[in-house]
């Protein structure tokens, strides 16, 4: 093989390996734009809903108007959602007479598999049925657990992806609780 030979093809294999790396990088770049787009809203509005809860009571998030609403996506197959749920029972009895409130959203199960979680965690806030994962989609969830946070106007002031620690969560409450007090 000529030198000559054996120079194209060292060029071949550089314009290919280069080509490799833009369209590479074009890809991570459109992961990371859905990524985003698909992601809850850091603030704003939030969109009104209505559920069962698995008490058999219809709940709708305007009903909590006035106080500060932790809205949890979870499921009952997630282990970080079994994980969190002892510390977001804590923090509700300790906060729910300062205005703060859990409205747990479950990712589309049965009431049974549901109600028998509720009862294993002991859990005293509202557990709500999103069996068509309606109020999921409303709200963009793509992950569990997910965490939003609206304070007293019903404004949306936090997103918490990911199992959310007691420090976190103490956090998330009292940033809330100011912001509704002025």
């Amino acid at each position: 093989m000529t030198n000559k030979r054996l120079l194209q093809r060292k060029t071949s294999r550089r314009r290919a390996a280069r080509r490799m790396w833009w369209i590479g990088g074009a890809l991570v770049g459109l992961g990371l734009a859905i990524f985003l787009a698909a992601q809850p809203r850091a603030q704003g509005q939030t969109p009104l809903f209505s559920a069962p809860a698995i008490s058999g009571e219809q709940v709708s998030l305007s009903d909590y108007r006035g106080k500060v609403v932790m809205l949890n996506f979870w499921a009952t197959w997630c282990p970080p959602c079994r994980a969190e749920m002892p510390v977001i029972e804590a923090a509700y009895r300790q906060y729910q007479n300062q205005g703060f409130v859990v409205l747990a959203v479950n990712n589309a199960e049965d009431i049974n598999t549901v109600g028998a979680f509720a009862r294993q965690f002991e859990l005293s806030f509202p557990v709500l049925m999103d069996t068509s994962a309606r109020i999921q989609r409303q709200f963009g969830i793509t992950g569990y657990p997910t965490s939003l946070f609206l304070d007293a106007n019903g404004e949306l002031y936090a997103t918490h992806s990911g199992m959310v620690t007691e420090a976190q969560l103490t956090r998330y409450i009292e940033t809330g609780l100011k912001r509704s007090t002025g």
